[in-house]
C-alpha cells in the first residue's frame, strides 16, 4: 500500500490482523498501529499494510 494513502484514524489490515493506524511516518515509511487484540502499539513497514478502511 502506498504510504501516502495511510492516514491517522484509519482501519487497517495486516496478516497478524486487524489494527488502527495511531502514526505515520511517511519519510521512513513506517506506520504506527494499534491492533485490537494487544495493548502496546507495534511498528511496521507501509508495505506490511494489505487494506486500509475509514470507519
Amino acid at each position: 500500500m502506498d504510504i501516502h494513502e495511510i492516514r491517522p484514524g484509519m482501519y487497517c489490515q495486516t496478516r497478524e490482523g486487524a489494527a488502527w493506524v495511531l502514526e505515520v511516518d511517511r519519510q521512513n515509511r513506517l506506520v504506527l498501529l494499534q491492533r485490537e487484540d494487544e495493548t502496546i502499539p507495534v511498528q511496521v513497514r507501509s508495505e506490511e499494510i494489505l487494506m486500509t478502511d475509514l470507519r
